[in-house]
């Protein structure tokens, strides 16, 4: 069994607030016992993260957060696209098309969606506008306003937390509530 991880990502932070919010974040998370103040290699490979503090629990659907060396919770503050290991389906917000799926290759989606794709590799590699052309209807729409299943999340600002359970809701709208009532999208990740 490999490591996974669960993304919280924030819709609405702008990138020039990112990093303000997620010092925010952070404080409010140590405050709150959820994770401990010192940065430890507690992540998979190399990167610094905050192990689980004494009341991790508070945070999750489960009793405990498991502990061990890849067991902690980094802040991102750069432009992400956060998704899942598996396919997913966009629904274009205009007329209701649904990406399809390629059959085989390496492609996820058929050909004739691969603008779609490129758009949003466009805007993560930061040349694009944050929006996506449905190529059936060609009406373009933010990326928040298309319906990805399972979640995707395109921002600027994410939550990861390695190898814990999934986030309560309560905790989820805590957070919501620390960066000043703004939309989170979170999923979970098995790499």
């Amino acid at each position: 069994m490999g490591d996974a991880y669960v993304w919280v990502a924030d819709l609405d932070a702008r990138p020039e607030e990112a990093a303000v919010l997620a010092g925010r974040v952070v404080d409010w998370l140590e405050h709150r016992g959820i994770v401990r103040g010192e940065l430890t290699s507690c992540l998979p490979g190399d990167g610094l993260g905050r192990p689980p503090g004494p009341h991790a629990a508070h945070a999750v659907t489960e009793d405990a957060v498991p502990t061990g060396a890849a067991c902690g919770v980094v802040m991102e503050i750069e432009r992400r696209v956060y998704t899942g290991a598996g396919l997913w389906t966009a629904t274009c917000p205009h007329c209701g098309a649904k990406t399809e799926h390629a059959d085989s290759g390496p492609d996820m989606w058929t050909p004739s969606w691969a603008p779609l794709f490129d758009d949003l590799y466009a805007w993560f590699g930061g040349t694009g506008p944050g929006s996506g052309t449905c190529v059936r209807c060609g009406e373009r729409a933010d990326f928040l306003a298309w319906r990805m299943d399972p979640p995707v999340a395109v921002a600027h600002l994410g939550l990861v937390l390695w190898n814990w359970p999934p986030p309560a809701e309560p905790f989820l709208t805590e957070l919501s509530g620390v960066l000043g009532g703004h939309r989170l999208v979170t999923a979970r990740t098995t790499v």
